[in-house]
């Protein structure tokens, strides 16, 4: 039985844990600390029109959206839990002077997508223009997903350490073992989805861009409201508003100046947020890449699938499918030529 060693448990980590577990490998999962990467913060957000996105990563993302159904399905049955999960459209929220939205909607349109240009909803301020729906986009509740994930690696057989990789042992630009504080670890193949951490052992351009957000009680939407200034995201327990984007390095904790951001600016799209009670505060560091697209390696007995910024969770169904597709098929991906650090 081949042996996998994965570095990183971040929703692409477990992701591809999981598919490789169900493939019949052993697969063993090495993380410092489950909960700490990005994708436990993240709104959840599975839009690529909403983000504007075009050329390979737009096909990348779109492909990952279409596939997003049957993942959630796949982690409910191995987990045995529930997701929260949403595919039926969200809004895309104009504001007065963004009207080149609305000529990108038109766009997307004439390329076949279900667009909609509707009027804004009574709960919008008055500099909101109009919204766009896409019918496509959907949410799923982050928290829910991550959740499941974890499940379904105990479900599914993959075991996990925690310990922190400090040094890869290289030999002939082969992975021979991994260094961690609490011993050594070797495999047949490698694969490193280490977030916004990938420096510490890659020598790539990736780095961290820091969001705060705020969970709120009370439920003023009942659909992801997405605009230029502010993201609000209803679930079943709370409304998530997020997000800023600092590149502050590591430098962790919640702001006043950044929560002052989050709530004017969902104010300024959604008065009655004004009245809400806040129930916590929280953060994470995306991984970017100067050009906000993923960063993919390929070597003899390792890949790496990392700078994923704004978009990790809805890129983990297509990322695992790779990933699958290389490890048990020898199939190598276009994308890891459209996501080669050779660009920059």
């Amino acid at each position: 039985m081949m042996r996998i060693a994965i570095v990183g448990s971040g929703v692409i980590g477990l992701s591809v844990a999981l598919y490789l577990s169900l493939e019949g490998f052993k697969v063993m999962l090495i993380t410092r600390n489950p909960q700490e990467g990005a994708s436990w913060f993240a709104g959840g957000m599975l839009a690529p029109f909403s983000e504007g996105l075009e050329g390979e990563l737009f096909e990348f993302s779109y492909e990952s959206l279409k596939m997003y159904s049957d993942y959630v399905k796949l982690v409910e049955e191995v987990s045995r839990s529930k997701i929260d999960f949403w595919k039926d459209g969200i809004l895309r929220v104009v504001l007065k002077g963004e009207e080149g939205l609305i000529k990108k909607a038109e766009q997307y349109r004439e390329r076949g997508f279900s667009v909609e240009i509707l009027e804004r909803m009574d709960y919008h301020s008055e500099e909101v223009v109009s919204v766009i729906r896409y019918a496509e986009e959907g949410w799923v509740d982050t928290e829910h997903l991550m959740d499941a994930l974890l499940l379904a690696m105990e479900n599914s057989g993959v075991k996990i350490e925690i310990d922190e990789i400090n040094k890869i042992e290289l030999k002939n630009e082969r992975v021979e073992s991994l260094k961690g504080i609490k011993g050594n670890y070797r495999a047949d193949y490698y694969v490193f989805c280490t977030g916004a951490w990938t420096k510490e052992l890659f020598d790539v351009p990736v780095y961290p861009i820091k969001g705060q957000a705020i969970k709120i009680k009370a439920k003023p939407v009942d659909v992801v409201n997405y605009s230029t200034i502010s993201y609000i995201i209803p679930r079943s327990r709370y409304t998530y508003v997020g997000a800023t984007s600092e590149d502050v390095s590591f430098l962790g904790g919640n702001t006043v100046g950044g929560l002052n951001f989050l709530c004017g600016n969902a104010i300024r799209v959604v008065p009655s947020i004004a009245k809400a009670e806040v129930m916590s505060t929280i953060y994470g560091f995306r991984p970017a890449t100067p050009d906000e697209k993923p960063i993919f390696l390929l070597g003899e007995n390792y890949c790496l699938f990392s700078g994923h910024y704004r978009n990790g969770i809805l890129h983990a169904p297509i990322t695992a499918s790779i990933a699958k597709s290389l490890i048990k098929d020898g199939v190598k991906s276009v994308y890891f030529e459209y996501f080669s650090q050779e660009r920059f």
